[in-house]
């Protein structure tokens, strides 16, 4: 049984995750007040959204190799100081150019908090039932922050505190954050740490190369320039890594992507999963927003309010995850990935009904989508962490949160890509026939609906493999109930 002492600070880490969420969708919401009250142009509200997620995903594997050399508590906690700060500012700024500043601040700080969490769930609960437990209720912390990120982000902005407008949408981190440092007092201080150095080249050619992907993702399919230089640097600065990666490993030194790590079994299998996983999650959101609003002609407000079942559905099977792997023999992550499919699949046809029967299916569709998406999230994370040493819980933790952002980049790019080109417009561009709109919905779904049924196919041949007991991976003895226990990390 985990102690109430250690609750308490797996709570610490529990609200950050929430903390990370829920300023993930803020902002967006957020994002016409923000425009209207800085007297900022599209192209720089666009940016203040870009720049938390490049620098976010930049340092991020660099944060969490950090924490396997100083100790993830220690990381964590100058991660969730930085970000406390950071949010502070970026309620304060007078412009947007500082407002650009700040936000990518607050993501650097954000990518030495995020990646320790994982890392300090698995050092922390060392039995694979309880990790179970936690990791459920991780899965459900990300619901409530996806539902309090869209529905109380749009609520801060319409009760205007204090006159103050958006602002309290990034100044709520604020005492949230003086409660996580408070809680932190309760988490294990002894830690095993690497005395190896920290590969600086590694981390900088990290720092070039993956904002160059995110900038091309993000920005360039609407600029091709952008899109063929960014992502013409990132394999440059790629191949340069790689190659220097196998140079110190060759040298005894100890690489910002440990083979041992990146090599484990079915290590690389969980990552393309995960990737897959958050293209198609970023793709349906992006195109049901867009269906939503501009092809439907529903208001924000309630759009953003359609959104609050997906995540309480999300909460729902994160929460079923542990019960629901005793009682079925198939595995959790195929039939949540398989859900997200036929949602998908069935979105498509909704699309071909009269438009005013389609909002409350599409309530519907994307609540259901929300259940499955649930099943996936802790079941994955577990298996990944599974897969490694304690002592490179930070590396694997870092590789699976860096993945995520690149995959969450490309679902929306792909996605909005293929959503325009079927319109034939913009979204929003008036005069666009209705039948327009649910052609491109259609084809878009589709689209995910493949790719969803590719993930799903990822996470069987994934269950098949049934990563091996991370108690087997220190030579330790398992007795046969903690292997079986061990084995469901996978289901």
């Amino acid at each position: 049984m985990i102690s109430t002492r250690r609750w308490w600070g797996l709570g610490a880490v529990l609200a950050a995750t929430f903390m990370t969420q829920v300023d993930g969708f803020v902002v967006n919401v957020a994002s016409p007040s923000i425009q209207a009250d800085l007297h900022a142009g599209f192209d720089q509200i666009q940016f203040v959204g870009a720049a938390y997620v490049i620098a976010f995903g930049a340092l991020l594997i660099t944060g969490a190799r950090l924490g396997d050399r100083v100790g993830h508590r220690k990381v964590f906690l100058w991660g969730v100081a930085g970000f406390t700060l950071t949010s502070l500012l970026c309620g304060l700024v007078p412009n947007e150019e500082l407002l650009i500043a700040a936000r990518f601040l607050q993501g650097a700080t954000a990518a030495f908090m995020a990646p320790q969490v994982l890392a300090i769930i698995r050092a922390t609960v060392h039995d694979v039932e309880q990790r179970a437990k936690v990791l459920g209720v991780y899965g459900v912390v990300i619901g409530l922050g996806v539902i309090s990120g869209i529905a109380g982000g749009g609520l801060l902005v319409d009760l205007d505190v204090a006159g103050l407008g958006w602002r309290p949408v990034l100044l709520i981190n604020v005492p949230i954050g003086v409660v996580i440092l408070t809680l932190s007092r309760f988490l294990p201080s002894s830690e095993t740490t690497s005395p190896q150095r920290l590969d600086l080249v590694g981390a900088l050619l990290t720092t070039v190369g993956l904002p160059a992907l995110l900038v091309a993702l993000i920005l360039g399919p609407g600029d091709r320039w952008w899109l063929w230089l960014g992502l013409g640097l990132a394999l440059a600065v790629f191949a340069i890594l790689a190659a220097q990666q196998r140079e110190l490993h060759k040298g005894g030194g100890d690489p910002l992507f440990p083979p041992r790590v990146v090599t484990a079994r079915g290590m690389r299998l969980s990552l393309l999963t995960v990737l897959s996983f958050f293209a198609t999650s970023a793709g349906l959101y992006l195109v049901y927003t867009y269906y939503v609003q501009t092809g439907l002609g529903i208001d924000p407000g309630t759009a953003g309010l359609m959104f609050v079942p997906l995540g309480f559905t999300f909460a729902l099977g994160s929460a079923a995850c542990r019960r629901l792997a005793h009682r079925v023999r198939f595995s959790l992550p195929v039939a949540g990935t398989a859900l997200v499919a036929t949602v998908l699949y069935g979105g498509a046809l909704v699309a071909r009904l009269p438009q005013d029967v389609q909002p409350p299916l599409l309530v519907v569709m994307i609540s259901l989508a929300g259940f499955g998406q649930g099943l996936v999230v802790a079941p994955t994370v577990a298996g990944i962490l599974s897969r490694v040493k304690p002592t490179d819980a930070g590396a694997a933790s870092g590789l699976a949160t860096t993945v995520t952002q690149v995959g969450l980049a490309l679902g929306v790019a792909v996605a909005g890509v293929c959503y325009r080109t079927v319109l034939g417009a913009t979204p929003g561009d008036p005069g666009v026939p209705f039948a327009d709109h649910a052609r491109a919905f259609t084809f878009a779904a589709l689209l995910l609906a493949a790719l969803a049924t590719t993930t799903s196919l990822f996470s069987a041949r994934l269950h098949r493999l049934a990563a091996r007991p991370p108690e087997e991976l220190t030579g330790a003895a398992v007795p046969v109930e903690k292997k079986e226990a061990a084995t469901t990390a996978t289901n």
